[in-house]
């Protein structure tokens, strides 16, 4: 009666201990989640007043730029030849008509020697006219003249004669390599900024497209990758009415608003992380590089920036800032959701943007939100919009982007909106599983038009709360805990012995290794939060949580199954625990793929870079190595295998298991008669 006593004791006792686990290891990572979000978006961290000395880059500009204009280009052409390249997203293949080109550029004030040389080459159309446009490409940092081909080549298709050139200290071209010291600058940025040096190369590139016979004028267009895109924006705020358009590609000002986010590799690159940049640095460095400030510009031509909304350098927040620093209102975003920095499909929205700017094309569509208002029902907040779309062109479709930023794992969503009346369109996000944040954008799709749309900027609609969390969480838990118990519970039911001694010895060992599994399943899941990669440069530390919300949800790199990558993670982590109690060692075995596997591509990252090549820019920055995070998946997944070896000992101590052992005497007879086998096959089949 006592053993029963005991037995039913024991059973309630796993019970509660197993549904208390079980809440924690499912709570946990949610509870982090949100700390990690909220201390991410803490803003106390930065002022975003950056009036300080009153400075105007402008007016700093209208006399600096006599220096540069007074520089002798010294132009020296090479041979004419022709350039095999082949798209970096496609693998469509070009033949290009190329010619280099050397120019010369200034160096900083009162540096030696006081002018550098920069190496470019010259890309030509098809047909050569008397006059034809000319466009200034520029490629990103760390990279190289090649690197702007890509954004060259709707140019090219265009009848423009293409520039494309190196920074200063990147490839061929001479001057300081980019590098921390010169990027977070502490002295005069004429003197030490290697913003000023790449400011001035641009400036020199558009006085060489001027200077060509062939090149119209009044036609040149401007348009950078990354750095390049910036030094687009920089040149357009300051010589703006020598250009007739401008493209920024995946790149963006407002860059006080992306020091909120010490994700962001704008870190790596300046070399210091969030808690080293001072208030004054707003107030000092940052008028003279930041975008905004030159955007403000009254010389500023019509203006298009191409950028992903998970750009690792750049965070979508910092594109409203941007777009409303240009006064005038031929400003045109096209917003990539998903995307990261660097992206295909560009090229249908920058030919439909030359037209507009050159040939008397069709203004891209203007979008105007009428109304938004958050209506409530029986699920919650369902977010209600009608916006107006003017537009020359025939609209194939109007949609709404959003992403529920609160939610691990979540994507940039896209939903039909529907037409109302002519330019009307309306539309509803209804509410999600979680309250959260949202965020959302229009994009309006061309008819007839491959790859050719225009977003606008992105909008919060603030906290969208939900009445579904509490039977999601009720469903989920039911769906988790039920089999769990029951895995549990079988495992208990087995529990036999000889004598109470030894029923009383492996209960007790039962209720240490269910311990031991739950706490190992808890540290599991406890990395995730932790550090997985490690920037030597400014310090950035990526979790897990990171890759859910930004690599995971790459379609570029893992098509449409990309939304569904963090669900899958979970679920399968969750069978997998589940399998914890049907066989430890197996489960400690696939436990281990997933961390190995991503240890192995972080630890060869460096090399797969060039960020252990002395001479790449990229080692400049310094490398990047794996965190505490895959290391302690990796530890919990091989002590649970020994918790499973340990469980199998003490049952063959007890002899409830049978010891099954090698005979390596038999097993190295069988191996010799196959091979002697083997052998006879083989002479039989020479005969």
């Amino acid at each position: 009666m006592l053993l029963k006593y005991m037995v039913v004791k024991n059973k309630r006792k796993s019970v509660v201990f197993g549904f208390t686990v079980i809440a924690v290891v499912l709570l946990v990572p949610i509870i982090f989640n949100i700390s990690t979000e909220l201390i991410k978006n803490d803003t106390s961290l930065f002022s975003l007043s950056a009036n300080g000395d009153n400075f105007n880059i402008l007016d700093f500009w209208d006399n600096e730029i006599e220096r540069v204009n007074s520089t002798p280009l010294n132009i020296v052409y090479g041979n004419n030849r022709t350039i095999e390249h082949e798209i970096s997203y496609s693998d469509k293949l070009y033949e290009l008509k190329a010619r280099d080109i050397y120019f010369d550029s200034p160096n900083w004030v009162g540096a030696q020697p006081q002018n550098l040389t920069l190496y470019g080459v010259l890309l030509y159309p098809e047909i050569i006219k008397n006059s034809n446009p000319g466009a200034l490409c520029m490629h990103g940092l760390n990279g190289k003249v090649e690197d702007a081909f890509d954004l060259a080549i709707p140019y090219l298709e265009k009848g423009f004669i293409v520039l494309c050139h190196s920074h200063p200290g990147h490839g061929k071209s001479e001057g300081a390599e980019p590098e921390p010291g010169n990027l977070y600058y502490e002295g005069a940025y004429n003197e030490s900024a290697h913003f000023y040096l790449t400011l001035c190369g641009a400036i020199q590139g558009l006085r060489v497209l001027e200077s060509l016979p062939s090149v119209n004028n009044s036609q040149i267009m401007v348009t950078g990758k990354s750095y390049g895109g910036l030094n687009a924006m920089w040149l357009a705020g300051i010589s703006g009415e020598r250009i007739a358009g401008v493209t920024a590609y995946i790149a963006i000002g407002d860059i006080a608003q992306n020091l909120l986010h010490p994700e962001k590799l704008i870190f790596w690159v300046l070399g210091k992380n969030v808690r080293e940049i001072p208030d004054s640095y707003l107030t000092n460095q940052l008028l003279r590089f930041d975008p905004i400030y030159y955007l403000k510009s009254a010389k500023l031509p019509p203006i298009m920036w191409q950028i992903g909304t998970n750009d690792d350098f750049f965070h979508y927040s910092s594109i409203k800032g941007t777009y409303d620093a240009v006064q005038h209102t031929n400003k045109f975003l096209q917003i990539f959701p998903n995307d990261h920095h660097g992206f295909p499909g560009f090229e249908g929205s920058s030919k439909f943007f030359i037209d507009f700017i050159l040939n008397d094309g069709s203004l891209p569509p203007k979008i105007n939100l009428t109304n938004i208002y958050k209506a409530q029902d029986l699920r919650g907040d369902n977010l209600r919009i009608a916006l107006r779309v003017n537009s020359s062109e025939e609209i194939d479709s109007v949609q709404i982007v959003y992403r529920y930023t609160d939610i691990i794992g979540t994507c940039w969503e896209r939903e039909n909106l529907f037409k109302t009346d002519g330019i009307y369109w309306e539309g509803e996000i209804s509410p999600t599983t979680f309250s959260s944040n949202l965020d959302y954008y229009i994009i309006v799709n061309l008819k007839n038009m491959t790859n050719i749309w225009f977003s606008s900027e992105i909008f919060s609609a603030g906290i969208m709360r939900t009445n579904l969390t509490i039977p999601f969480v009720i469903i989920i838990s039911i769906i988790v805990a039920i089999p769990l118990f029951l895995s549990i519970r079988r495992k208990f039911q087995k529990i036999n012995g000889r004598t109470s001694e030894e029923i009383s010895k492996e209960k007790h060992n039962f209720f240490v290794q269910i311990t031991l599994i739950f706490a190992l399943d808890f540290i599991y899941y406890l990395s995730i939060i932790l550090p997985w990669i490690v920037y030597e440069s400014g310090e950035i530390v990526l979790n897990h949580i990171y890759i859910f919300n930004n690599i995971y949800t790459w379609k570029l790199n893992f098509g449409e199954i990309a939304p569904f990558l963090t669900i899958i993670f979970f679920i399968a982590t969750i069978i997998n625990s589940q399998l914890n109690f049907i066989n430890l060692r197996f489960s400690a075995i696939i436990k281990l793929i997933y961390p190995t596997l991503m240890l192995v591509f972080i630890s060869i990252t460096p090399f797969i870079s060039g960020a252990l090549d002395p001479s790449s820019l990229i080692s400049n920055f310094g490398i990047t190595f794996p965190g505490i995070g895959p290391f302690l998946m990796i530890i919990s997944a091989m002590s649970l295998f020994f918790v499973g070896r340990w469980e199998r000992r003490n049952k063959v101590a007890l002899g409830l298991v049978v010891k099954k052992s090698i005979n390596w005497l038999k097993f190295r007879e069988r191996i010799s008669n196959k091979f002697e086998l083997f052998r006879q096959r083989i002479r039989s089949k020479r005969k």
